[in-house]
């Protein structure tokens, strides 16, 4: 069963910097003329949702946008429609001037015949190359274009591409595809890639906003993965319940508990969900209890769940988006579901992220606890 990556579910978060970058896009096209296309702006962790969309009518020569980004380097995207199709083509946006030949690659393709000189972009190309040269000699790669995804494989290529961004040690852009790389493996091994490779990088790029924002979420991903493992003591938290009553773990000193990071979107979830509640039916009386996280803002939907599922444990959430929430990650949790259990002497047993994803041996772990 897949666990779901939290920081990977629409997130606009915006790293925030106090400049404006000023940027003009030269667009040439020969087959477009006529057609609406929109040039989305994303932040440089996620593409799923554009923080802003400009809009033109492209005509055959030369065609110009000019605006700004935060950054000196920005992820973006143009999207078009043909015959009916959505057709897009992500790149890296330079401040300056990026000069780019855009055209139908042919008369029903699904794709668009790019080209921009911009610097980061090259970068961009450069490291999705080596991507799908590595999935291909893996043998991971569909006949549809799609590839086969491992933890082995993905691990494999984070490496590989962390080591071909270090040749552009002074290019902003390699610090935008460390920051998106880091999003993909939040293993304590992996943190401490990210943190060899930002060292490699100049001073300057060190020293940016972006840059310090990725020493310190890589630095803290690793200490806080090692603080919620077996044999330490779990941290201290005060969240509001279902009621909106404050509830703090401290409340069960002496007693043991499962903490459970869910969702009410994420499938895995719902799939252990029935287990969950079969244990904790079966040793309440001996004192088990069980804190359950909604790692959500939506606070009706969460309710409904609750009650469809008769969920009588303790219900919590922080009511932020997933992105957003810092008790899951405190305790190093980035991927849900994760469960861990809590012995009366508040010493973590165990950790289901760490050790048992498909929570096989959980209910072995409640009975230890319950003696």
């Amino acid at each position: 069963m897949k666990k779901i990556i939290l920081s990977a579910i629409l997130s606009i978060s915006c790293v925030l910097a106090f400049s404006q970058y000023k940027f003009t896009v030269n667009i040439q096209t020969k087959t477009l003329s006529g057609k609406k296309i929109h040039l989305n702006y994303f932040d440089n962790k996620t593409s799923f949702i554009p923080l802003k969309t400009d809009t033109i009518i492209l005509k055959n020569g030369n065609n110009v946008i000019r605006g700004e980004i935060k950054q000196p380097s920005n992820f973006a995207a143009f999207v078009v429609r043909h015959k009916g199709k959505v057709i897009d083509e992500n790149f890296v946006l330079d401040s300056g001037v990026n000069n780019i030949n855009l055209d139908l690659s042919y008369e029903g393709s699904k794709s668009l015949k790019f080209h921009s000189d911009a610097k980061g972009n090259l970068i961009l190309k450069d490291i999705n190359s080596l991507f799908l040269e590595i999935a291909n000699r893996k043998k991971a790669l569909s006949a549809k274009g799609y590839v086969k995804m491992t933890e082995e494989l993905n691990s494999e290529i984070n490496e590989a591409l962390l080591t071909r961004l270090e040749a552009y040690p002074n290019d902003f852009s390699s610090l935008i595809n460390l920051y998106r790389i880091s999003y993909s493996d939040h293993s304590p091994y992996a943190a401490r890639k990210y943190l060899a490779t930002l060292a490699k990088l100049s001073d300057e790029l060190k020293n940016s906003v972006l840059g310090k924002q990725i020493y310190s979420e890589a630095t803290n991903l690793i200490k806080n993965k090692i603080a919620a493992s077996v044999g330490n003591e779990v941290k201290a938290f005060t969240i509001t319940d279902l009621d909106n009553n404050l509830f703090s773990n401290s409340s069960f000193k002496g007693q043991p508990y499962m903490i459970v990071f869910s969702a009410t979107w994420c499938g895995p979830c719902q799939l252990q969900l029935p287990k969950l509640k079969k244990i904790y039916e079966t040793y309440k009386e001996q004192g088990l209890r069980v804190v359950y996280f909604n790692d959500d803002d939506d606070v009706i939907k969460w309710r409904d769940h609750v009650k469809k599922n008769n969920l009588t444990w303790i219900n919590v959430s922080e009511k932020l988006k997933p992105s957003m929430s810092k008790i899951p990650k405190s305790f190093g949790v980035f991927a849900i579901p994760t469960c861990l259990i809590v012995n009366k002497k508040g010493t973590i047993v165990y950790n289901s992220d760490q050790s048992d994803p498909e929570i096989y041996n959980i209910e072995k772990y409640v009975k230890q606890v319950i003696n």
